[in-house]
């Protein structure tokens, strides 16, 4: 027996209320769920609402594991994304040319302004984040959070320890270091804003964005 456009709603909405949040991981249980229920209904005719509360007494807590572990399955698949965009020949040409164009011709010396720009590549690509991806959208998905959670830590990391703004002591002074963490945050960037782009067009073609 097939479902009605409201039933399917119901299930979605249903799932949605036992905080699995993520559009993409919803419509791929959504469907399993609606395949299910629906075979319920055929072999021991039932109405819609019996046989799908029949089926959330026996799988829910399966489903709700299946949510947590989508998300370090996620984790997994956008770590592994960045580091191949990381190490992407490009990236890594610029990084290294990056690297001795500032040795050679931009030491740190006196130019004390070129330390804030580490951390303006992390603002830029948070920026980029929020714009492109959350900005009017009403949809979640795993692989955008995950990777903007990533980011967060990044950033929380890099403040604590080199923020230009709050921790005067510590910034760096020594041209290599100071160079080392500049195209490491450089290729890092470009790797995260990649990265960003792809999931955007990814969900983009596989999804109703609204």
């Amino acid at each position: 027996m097939s479902l009605t456009k409201e039933n399917i709603k119901f299930i979605d909405t249903y799932l949605k209320n036992s905080d699995i949040m993520f559009t993409d991981v919803r419509t791929e249980m959504v469907d399993h769920v609606a395949t299910a229920v629906s075979e319920e209904m055929d072999s021991k005719n039932l109405t819609f609402y019996d046989a799908f509360k029949a089926y959330m007494v026996v799988h829910k807590k399966d489903l709700l594991q299946y949510n947590k572990q989508f998300r370090k399955t996620t984790d997994k698949i956008v770590l592994k994304s960045l580091f191949k965009k990381f190490i992407a020949p490009l990236n890594v040409c610029i990084m290294v040319a990056s690297f001795f164009l500032l040795i050679q011709f931009f030491p740190l010396g006196e130019k004390k302004f070129l330390k804030f720009v580490p951390f303006g590549f992390l603002i830029i690509t948070i920026l980029v984040y929020y714009i492109v991806v959350l900005k009017k959208r009403k949809q979640r998905f795993s692989g955008i959070e995950r990777a903007g959670l990533i980011l967060t830590f990044l950033f929380q990391l890099y403040n604590a320890f080199q923020n230009p703004f709050f921790n005067e002591k510590s910034v760096i002074t020594n041209d290599y270091y100071f160079t080392l963490v500049f195209v490491l945050l450089l290729g890092l960037s470009t790797a995260f804003i990649t990265v960003i782009l792809d999931l955007h067009k990814k969900y983009t073609n596989h999804y109703t964005i609204v």
